[in-house]
């Protein structure tokens, strides 16, 4: 008998070694094996197991956790596309200043603009008769004295020269009939020069036609200007010589323009 209760315990104790120790829910009392009931309070064991929580419960992630893991990402490629634009538009800027393409014209508050300079001035003035010849400094001053000067322009020359008493018209007929044979020849009258002048003073001028022949013998077809004015008993000539080219100059003077400049820069004293 002994011995079959020391084995009954004996196998009581494995069974409860084997299965976990038990404990009622609401009143913490320990549950033998196999008990339906708690025998403190009563409880049915059945119910507890129904209503008892779980033992381990892993929390569900944060649904933010995602977002906040998107947003720097969201942050980085925003910048980049920020970086991008503001690099194109640095570029169109660049290249159209390069090209100059599509630039509008200014209209106020311009910068200074490039202009060519006029060539500069020198001035002639005759101690004898008293007038001033203004010229481009690159004109070459072939011969000067104190009654006027020889001008070598860029196709031709022109002179002035001045002297005592006489007209206006008597000065040009000098002028023309004293020309050298030798070099001038065939000289003819082609047209009068309205409007002619000398500085604010009106004249009379003529325009001719005529062989010129140089060092080699070798005759060019050139244009005369002839202009005369007179002011307080002086007479001041303007003789300019250019070669012809009727086609493409008024008076067939390519220079007629310039020559007409060096007549309005003239001054009396």
């Amino acid at each position: 008998m002994r011995r079959g209760a020391f084995r009954g315990a004996e196998a009581e104790e494995r069974l409860m070694a084997v299965q976990p120790a038990r404990y009622c829910g609401r009143c913490g009392a320990p549950l033998p094996p196999g008990a339906t009931f708690c025998g403190r309070c009563g409880t049915p064991v059945a119910l507890q197991a129904a209503a008892a929580p779980p033992m381990y419960r892993y929390p569900a992630p944060p649904p933010a956790a995602r977002q906040t893991r998107l947003a720097p990402a969201l942050i980085a490629g925003g910048l980049v596309v920020i970086l991008l634009l503001a690099a194109v538009v640095v570029g169109v800027i660049a290249a159209s200043q390069l090209s100059g393409g599509g630039h509008s014209t200014c209209t106020s508050n311009c910068g200074p603009k490039l202009i060519t300079p006029l060539p500069e001035q020198a001035a002639f003035h005759s101690s004898t008769y008293h007038f001033t010849v203004n010229y481009f400094a690159d004109f070459a001053v072939r011969s000067q004295n104190a009654s006027g000067i020889e001008l070598g322009t860029k196709m031709g020359t022109v002179t002035f020269a001045g002297s005592s008493g006489g007209s206006a018209d008597q000065a040009i007929q000098s002028v023309v009939s004293g020309l050298p044979s030798s070099s001038y020849q065939d000289v003819t009258l082609v047209s009068q020069l309205k409007g002619a002048h000398l500085g604010d003073q009106d004249g009379v001028g003529s325009v001719y036609s005529a062989n010129l022949f140089g060092a080699s013998q070798t005759a060019t077809r050139v244009r005369l200007a002839v202009i005369a004015a007179t002011r307080n008993g002086v007479t001041v000539v303007m003789f300019a010589v250019n070669p012809a080219d009727v086609k493409n100059f008024p008076n067939g003077m390519p220079e007629g323009q310039l020559f007409d400049y060096l007549c309005t820069e003239f001054s009396w004293s």
